[in-house]
């Protein structure tokens, strides 16, 4: 799989860092201020400390409700807060990453399927998350596999030295980012592994890698080109572009790719953010295309489709798929069959899915 963390990048860890500790350094001028000067300093000053009383009440209230136990109604009437807000305090706690809720244990019947799975397909690793009774479609679904999701990558985060990690995007993987919580790791580096698209949203590689580098003081590495160009020709052109060139020979020396699994048809990535045509999509089907794998698109048997529109999008390249640890992401049973070719295909190491999913894949052959 390539040289290890502390074969490239030597043995001594970073210090960790606290990422809400924030020092504000005001430059004032040596000169005695006018009275519009000193008007203006002054609620400079009275702005920065009801920051630093706000960060303050985050905390205070974050402490009595996760640690002491306190409801929100005997916070408000402890502090002299409306409950409103001591909601808003406590939702801060959660967004700013000073309180992290992640749920350690599991079902037996989430861990049988776990151990199913990768006996099944050869796994390393693999998480089932339990079904929360709602639908067992995707947007009821990913809620929770998307923390099962964020657990995963928070706790590859722990370790301190340098990392390269290939991102993958899509609605999955954006909710993986916005529920990670802050980590304080400026020595990683996230390497969006497809093209990018027009579509202004949160499930944008741009998006996607913006939001983990906000989150950790790390670098990120976006493809500067289109995930599917117009003609063969025009993907040959942007691989030649030097931008191109670099994210790719970091993908081929990341230390795991993380991505998601879209499904070829109503309601996937590509119809739903508009990034191929009717016809388009008619010839994929006509391909035998059931999945995109990290912008590969995958037939049932887990083969790749090797032309028409495969020619044309520009996605991870397939060596560093099979021979890097690759790990993915799905939920929602409208995608069992894009999930069995992804995990027919050879190229998975680990899995994380919903319970549901998990028993949908058992329950057809393998």
């Amino acid at each position: 799989m390539g040289m290890t963390d502390r074969e490239r990048h030597g043995s001594i860890a970073s210090p960790e860092f606290e990422p809400y500790e924030t020092i504000v350094i005001y430059k004032v001028s040596s000169t005695f201020p006018t009275d519009k000067g000193i008007e203006r300093l002054s609620a400079e000053r009275h702005f920065m400390s009801r920051i630093t009383e706000t960060q303050d009440q985050v905390r205070d209230v974050a402490w009595m409700h996760y640690v002491a136990g306190l409801t929100q109604a005997e916070i408000a009437k402890r502090r002299g807060l409306s409950r409103m807000k001591v909601h808003r305090l406590v939702q801060a706690a959660l967004d700013q990453g000073i309180v992290r809720i992640f749920v350690n244990q599991v079902s037996s019947d989430c861990v049988e399927l776990e151990t199913k799975l990768m006996k099944r397909y050869g796994l390393s690793s693999c998480i089932v998350a339990p079904d929360t009774g709602l639908t067992h479609s995707m947007a009821g679904t990913m809620p929770v596999v998307a923390s099962a999701g964020a657990f995963y990558l928070y706790g590859r985060l722990e370790n301190t030295e340098p990392k390269i990690i290939g991102i993958g995007s899509g609605r999955t993987m954006a909710e993986v980012v916005r529920q990670l919580p802050s980590i304080r790791r400026p020595k990683v580096e996230f390497i969006s592994t497809t093209g990018d698209f027009a579509a202004l949203s949160a499930a944008n590689p741009f998006e996607v890698i913006n939001i983990l580098m906000e989150k950790t003081g790390g670098g990120g590495y976006a493809f500067t080109a289109p995930l599917i160009v117009d003609t063969p020709e025009d993907r040959e052109l942007f691989l030649r572009q030097r931008s191109v060139c670099k994210s790719r020979e970091k993908l081929a020396e990341a230390d795991f790719i993380f991505a998601g699994i879209g499904h070829i048809g109503p309601g996937s990535f590509f119809s739903s953010f508009g990034l191929l045509t009717e016809a388009e999509m008619a010839e994929l089907n006509g391909q035998g295309a059931v999945a995109d794998l990290v912008g590969n698109p995958i037939d049932e048997e887990g083969r790749f489709v090797e032309n028409g529109i495969a020619s044309r999008m520009l996605g991870l390249q397939r060596s560093v798929l099979r021979e890097s640890e690759t790990i993915v992401i799905c939920s929602g049973t409208e995608k069992w069959r894009a999930a069995r070719s992804a995990l027919r295909s050879g190229c998975l190491n680990g899995f994380i899915t919903s319970q549901s999913l998990a028993k949908r894949l058992l329950a057809e052959p393998a």
